[in-house]
């Protein structure tokens, strides 16, 4: 175990707060970690690591406005920012589905010389195109996280930061939830592709429940409400999980953003998960039934054609059906008050998005009636 410095898990004052732990290193090198299950290496920078002392200072994320030996520490800071909550979150779904997940590699920095600016993060398969940021290197077939090394500076404690992703735990935990969805759910039935022709276009669900981990993981709604600070908690684009989200505001279009029409998928799991706490049922109980019931959907056979298969794996109401089959164990108990939470959402089991969409908004648009 060597001691590192981190933020904590905790984003209720984000970035969160700095915390000292201990992580179970099993490798390291100038620039890389290596810890049970995941490596991180920030592929651009030359030697990070002078000691195994990994108690390092953010640097306000080190960027432009650095000396080049706190850009150095603010970059290997990230580097064991991103091994910690990757760690620690591997090892929640290892609890919760009953097995590990493939090992997961991480590479920051990995587009600099196409986007040396980019401020996010993409999981990425093999595959035969990309539709931008294609790879110089073919991706492990398990899967790998890719992140940027920061754009632009973003408020903190009334001083600017500049915004890394590795710095950033709303994105990291994000990111690993992709690796669950590729290895539960397969979404894209990639298990049926050949090893380097993979598909990464990511939809609405996979985009949702990955939200939906990271809040759990972090445990708060707003996981992006660090960097998305200007956009307002009343719109989609913040993806703050406890807004009112419902179908009426599904888009839909490929040319849409699959992460804002995600957000009412996100939300619908947050307010499920907070109405069952309410009624006295652990939030742990319904995450590891929705992971029961992706594992569920990765499961189910391909069917006629895989055009079908993979328009059925997109339905938000086929993974409210597998949620509610999973619940018909011996122990099971929620399924009706996430039923009902759902269907206020505009959820229901039985339709496809787009008539869910249609439902929800003639439903806002029905005239009440019993005026004068």
């Amino acid at each position: 175990m060597i001691s590192a410095r981190v933020w904590s898990s905790s984003l209720t004052a984000p970035p969160g707060g700095l915390a000292d732990v201990s992580l179970p290193v099993v490798a390291m090198g100038p620039r890389s970690i290596s810890l049970p299950g995941v490596t991180v290496s920030d592929v651009g920078a030359e030697r990070m690591f002078t000691s195994d002392d990994l108690r390092l200072a953010p640097r306000d994320g080190g960027g432009p406005l650095c000396s080049p030996e706190h850009r150095r520490e603010a970059r290997a800071f990230g580097v064991v920012n991103v091994a910690f909550h990757l760690r620690r979150g591997l090892d929640r779904i290892s609890a919760l589905l009953g097995h590990a997940l493939p090992p997961l590699v991480v590479r920051i920095g990995v587009h600099a010389s196409q986007a040396p600016r980019w401020g996010g993060g993409h999981y990425r398969l093999p595959a035969l195109t990309y539709t931008k940021l294609p790879e110089e290197e073919p991706p492990l077939p398990t899967g790998e996280i890719h992140l940027g090394l920061g754009s632009g500076f973003i408020p903190f404690e009334g001083r600017p930061y500049f915004h890394a992703p590795s710095h950033n735990a709303g994105i990291i935990c994000h990111e690993l939830g992709h690796h669950l969805m590729r290895h539960t759910a397969d979404l894209r039935l990639n298990s049926g592709r050949p090893p380097d022709a993979q598909a990464n276009r990511k939809v609405a669900l996979d985009e949702g429940t990955c939200d939906y981990l990271a809040a759990i993981l972090l445990e708060t709604p707003d996981i992006f409400g660090w960097h998305r600070h200007h956009v307002a908690t009343t719109s989609l684009q913040r993806r703050r999980l406890d807004g009112p989200w419902t179908m009426a505001a599904y888009a839909g279009s490929r040319t849409d953003d699959p992460h804002s029409d995600g957000a009412i998928w996100a939300s619908a799991l947050w307010a499920a998960r907070s109405k069952l706490e309410q009624c006295g049922v652990a939030g742990e109980e319904f995450d590891r039934l929705l992971l029961r019931a992706l594992t569920r959907i990765g499961r189910s056979p391909a069917g006629a054609s895989r055009a079908e298969a993979l328009q059925r794996r997109m339905e938000f109401g086929g993974a409210l059906h597998a949620l509610l089959d999973e619940d018909q164990s011996p122990a099971g108990r929620v399924g009706g008050v996430v039923e009902a939470v759902f269907a206020s959402r505009g959820i229901e089991v039985g339709f496809d998005n787009d008539e869910l969409r249609e439902r929800a908004r003639a439903r806002v648009l029905r005239p009440v009636s019993g005026g004068r």
